[in-house]
This record gives C-alpha cells, structure tokens and sequence, in this order.
C-alpha cells in the first residue's frame, strides 16, 4: 500500500495542484454560481480529476532527470494557461476550431492579436492564477523533503488512501470513458463522449484529447462527403422552366405543441395561422426529426441520406450543391454558427457545413455576420442580397428560433412581452415562479419566430415562391413533468413516447404565394393531400428536388412527401438510427 501511495506522499504539493490543474477550482466555481447539477455530478468529475492527479505524481515521480520533470511541468502549465486564457478573456474553452485555428495561424496574425489582447484583463486574471499555482508548484519542488516529512508526520495515511480511493474508485469509468474515446469511429462518437460531460469547458485535459479526436474523425467523415457529393454531380441536368424561389427556413428548438397550428390555446402563430386560414399554408401533423441534436440533425438533413433505412451522412451527397449545378443560386443565411461556433458538439457540424471545398461547391453566398436576434438575419439578407437574386433560387435560413435561454430569443420591448404567468394554459403543480417564467419566455419567443417568419413570407411574396419552414428538433417546457430542455437519446429514452413526443416530433409547415399557386394548382392540392404522412425531416432533399424540377440520381420519389410514389414511415420511428 505504501509504495501506492509513494509517489503522492513524496509530492503532496503536485498532487493538490494538479487537482487545481485540472480543473478543481472552476468546476467548483462553476457550480456554485449556477447550481446545474445535484452534489454527486461534482463527486464524480472529482473523482476524475483525482485519479488524473495520481497519474501526474506517478510520473513525476519516475522522471529522475530534472530536464524531463521541467520539459513536463512546462506542458502542463501551458495547457492550463491556455485554458485559463480562454475562459477569462472570450468565456471560451480549449475546443476543435481553436485548435484548428493555432495550427493555421502564421507569424503576423499572432503579432496582431498579442497588441489587441494581451493587456486585458483576462490576461492579468490568467497570470495571477497561473503565477499562484506555479509559484507553490517551485516551492514545493524546492521544499519537498520538508513537505513530505512535515506531512507524514502531520497527515494520517488513512486520509490519504481514502482521498485516493475515490479517485481509483472513480478510475475505473474514467478508463473506460477515455478508452471509448479513443475507439471512437464516427465523429458524433466524440461528441456524445463530451457532451455526458457536464463540465467539459472547464476541465482542460479531457476537452483537449476531445478536441484532438474530433479534428480527426470529423476530416475522415468530410473526405467521404466531399466524395460523394462530386460524383453525384455528374449527371445534373440544367434547370429549365419558369423562374422560381424555393425558401428553406430551419427553426430552432421549436416544440410544436406550443403552436395553435397544433393545438395550443395561446396564438403564439398569430400570422402563420392567418395564412392557413387563407388557404396559402399547409400544416404537417406527423413529422419527426432523426434526432434530438442539432449537429446531428442538420448533418443528415442537409446530405441526401436516409436514417430511416440505415444510411449514413457521410456517404450521401450535400444536396445544395446539385441545386447549384442546376443553375439554382443557393443562398446560406445561418444565426448560429458565429455564435456557437465553440461550442465543441457544434464543431463536426460546423466543419462540414462551412468546409471551404463545400462552400465552394453549393453556395453563392453566405452572410459573414450573426444578430441578436433572427428579423435582424433576415434584414440582412433582404438588404443586401434580395436584388442580387436570379431567376431560380434556394434561399436558407437557418434560424437561432426558441433555443435555450428563451427569453435571449426575442427583443424585450412591450410588442413582444405578450404573455404573463396568467396565460400559461397548464397549471401543474411543480411550476415555480422561475419556471413560469421559462414557459412565458418560450412562448413569447414563438411569437415573435412567427413575426420572423411573415417577414420572411412578405419578402417573397411578390415572386414565385414556395416556402418550407421545420425545425431542427423539438423541446421539452414543462410540458409534463418538472423538465425543462431535452435529454441525451439512448435505448431506453428513445421508446419514450412523451419524449419522442416533445423531443423528436417538429412542426413542418408549407406555404406558397397566390403566383405560384395559380401556376401550380394541381401541384398544390397533391401537398395538402400529404399533411397528415409520416415523414421525417433527413429526407427533405426529395420534396425539394421535386418543388424545384431537378433531374438528378439522388432524388427518390419514395422518400419525396409530395410524391404519389411516397412511402410513408409508418413503421416505429426508431431515432437511435442516427446514430
């Protein structure tokens, strides 16, 4: 036992600072300020920490020579520092794209951003931890035979061992959890790696091996994409027809059941349901995401894939880039990527959809800013791109919708606090003020996604257009249990119905305007026909290939909604396929 504990009793002062090091301190700090998790979430990441601590004096102890324990100490400190860095200054973490980014980073670019941010506060926050850590790691070096003899004689072994013993107890998931890391195959593998960590952007080690993994998973994933997505523009026919506008608008966290197009007391679709009554919008009942993530979600709606029948993202095309072989301009306005672009589940995502070789190959453009809020995205686009328009288009908007924190969603001027505790339609027992707050702000930012969307729809209502608006998974709101936001899917989440319910089930709605109506009447009514199918958003290239008259070997009227060939999924929906 003694030879166990040998190499933490003759450096007690490494062993406290590694905890520090990796990360002790911020998870605390973390949890202090915003209570996320119960007091056992915290054990287990100690625990964690503890072990990896352990690791640390173990080779500190078998480094004899002084230049190798000084070349380990020195990478040690620079990855905290690193981490440190980030946190403080950009209230960012050690994540793939910053990697990504130092690796490409030349000589200038560093001489800039050292004059713009090295005096800054979070630099002297940075070097004042750092300094304090390594200030007691050279005393401690220097002092260490004191120390050890001080704390053998002071310290009882027992509290020792039991501190260790957590630490091995706990070792055993943390070898199995950095094992499945390193088997990971897919680059959503690493994803659901750290995202079941709850404090990953504070704990430096863990999101810097993460890091690593996901650069190389997600290229491998990329490589075969940009493969397929070439050899399926061969056989693209151009375009030809009348001119027309095809808008794709990608919501956000949307639970539909808080829609009077669904069923909701409150007219949280004020607009929307205005057109339906019109008789310019369509409804769809039974539409289902792949998944709960959006990273997922996205990566198999956007390639010409279907979860459903067991296909993978990365071995279909991306469908936008065979309608810009067809002659189709192809228009990307996103509010999310700048503004969560370190987000490490973002990453894989975010690597394919904005890939230099991908932007090349299916846009026209994409917008270079991202806004508070979703009208400002869309006034973009309408001020500065509108009128560069041709006469066939794909326009998508991929919006920041009902994401979690709802009331960051929606402006807060008197217009748009239209709902008070008073106006949420369930009254389940466990509401506290707080979460009445969180189903008012939901719903307030519902409404005010409808008024985005009738901006988008007043925007192209004098040109032939057809407009498709789904979002990219759902949300729990206290719908039915104390809950709020969504749960990671495994086998035994999956086959809950109130999740798949809240969770996977999306809105889907199609409108077109009185132009393209009149031109498109027997068109029109083979839509409404389909609202109450089965279909799932992954398969979303079909319809649209249909709507906009492409000629391409991707395209399967079976998975098309809007085909007499469709096969509806009335099988059980089984989301883990997405995986």
């Amino acid at each position: 036992m003694k030879r166990i504990l040998l190499p933490v009793i003759t450096n007690l002062t490494l062993f406290i600072i590694s905890i520090f090091l990796l990360g002790a301190f911020d998870v605390a700090y973390h949890y202090h300020l915003f209570h996320e998790v119960e007091f056992s979430d915290i054990m287990k990441d100690l625990s964690e920490m503890i072990f990896m601590a352990y690791l640390i004096c173990v080779c500190s102890y078998f480094l004899r020579k002084i230049h190798l324990k000084v070349f380990f100490y020195v990478v040690l400190f620079i990855i905290y520092t690193f981490n440190c860095y980030l946190l403080y200054q950009f209230n960012s973490d050690i994540a793939p794209n910053i990697i990504l980014l130092l690796f490409e980073t030349n000589s200038k670019e560093v001489s800039g951003f050292f004059e713009k941010y090295f005096f800054t506060p979070g630099t002297y926050k940075t070097l004042f931890v750092v300094g304090v850590l390594l200030t007691l790691t050279i005393v401690g070096e220097y002092f260490n035979k004191r120390i050890t003899k001080f704390a053998s004689k002071t310290i009882p072994m027992c509290i020792i061992s039991v501190v260790l013993l957590i630490g091995l107890i706990g070792s055993i998931g943390t070898i199995q959890r950095y094992w499945d890391l390193a088997s990971s195959k897919r680059a959503y593998d690493s994803e659901i790696w750290i995202r079941e960590k709850k404090y990953y952007h504070i704990m430096p080690m863990p999101n810097l091996l993460y890091s690593f993994a996901a650069i190389g998973l997600a290229d491998e994933d990329l490589k075969y994409m940009i493969e397929a997505t070439k050899n399926s523009l061969a056989d693209v026919k151009p375009i030809e027809g009348d001119s027309l506008n095809i808008v794709l608008v990608i919501g956000e966290s949307y639970n539909k059941y808080h829609s009077p197009l669904y069923g909701y007391p409150l007219d949280t679709n004020p607009y929307q349901c205005e057109e339906q009554e019109k008789g310019n919008l369509y409804a769809f009942t039974h539409v289902q995401a792949p998944f709960n993530m959006t990273s997922v979600v996205l990566k198999n709606m956007f390639c010409c894939n279907s979860v459903f029948e067991g296909e993978r993202w990365h071995d279909a095309p991306f469908f936008p880039a065979i309608f810009k072989k067809a002659g189709y301009d192809v228009w990307l306005w996103d509010n999310q990527y700048q503004t969560n672009e370190n987000e490490p589940w973002n990453f894989t995502l975010n690597s394919i959809i904005f890939n230099d070789e991908i932007k090349e190959l299916s846009y026209t453009a994409i917008n270079k800013d991202c806004y508070t809020y979703d009208n400002e995205l869309v006034s973009d686009f309408e001020q500065k791109k509108k009128s560069e328009m041709g006469s066939h288009n794909l326009v998508m908007f991929h919006l920041y919708g009902q994401h979690m924190c709802a009331s960051e969603q929606y402006p807060h001027e008197k217009k748009y606090l239209k709902y008070t505790f008073d106006d949420i339609p369930y009254k389940h027992a466990f509401l506290t003020d707080i979460s009445r707050q969180e189903v008012v702000d939901y719903d307030n930012a519902t409404r005010y996604n409808d008024e985005v969307i009738k901006h988008i729809m007043d925007m192209f209502s004098d040109t032939n257009t057809v407009l498709i608006y789904f979002s990219d998974h759902g949300e729990e709101v206290y719908d039915y249990r104390d809950y709020c936001g969504r749960t990671m899917l495994d086998e035994g989440t999956s086959s809950d119905p109130n999740i798949i319910k809240y969770q996977v089930e999306v809105p889907f709605i199609v409108w077109a305007n009185d132009k393209w109506k009149q031109q498109h009447e027997a068109e029109w009514q083979t839509i409404g026909q389909a609202v109450d199918k089965a279909f799932t958003t992954d398969n979303i290239c079909h319809l649209l290939f249909n709507l906009a008259g492409i000629q391409t070997k991707e395209y399967k009227p079976e998975r098309d909604l809007f085909s007499p060939k469709f096969k509806p999924e009335t099988e059980k929906h089984n989301v883990m396929m997405a995986l």
